[in-house]
């Protein structure tokens, strides 16, 4: 069965504690320190693949956290 809510994921470095957001105007990943302004994705796999991709640029991969 499935749940009518959704769920959250964000993207977030372990070291600094930062989330990753992307920001409205540039369209640039950013950090940020609050969680409610993060990056969402709604399933596992996206977010797991996302913080691949950005490992990829950035040289460290960020966490994937799952909200409650």
């Amino acid at each position: 069965m499935r749940s009518s809510l959704l769920e959250r994921y964000v993207l977030r470095y372990a070291n600094t504690g930062h989330y990753l957001r992307v920001n409205d105007e540039s369209q640039e990943i950013e950090r940020s320190s609050s969680p409610e302004s993060a990056w969402e994705f709604h399933t596992h796999e996206g977010a797991v693949t996302h913080a691949l991709w950005i490992g990829e640029v950035f040289g460290q991969t960020p966490d994937v956290v799952k909200m409650i």
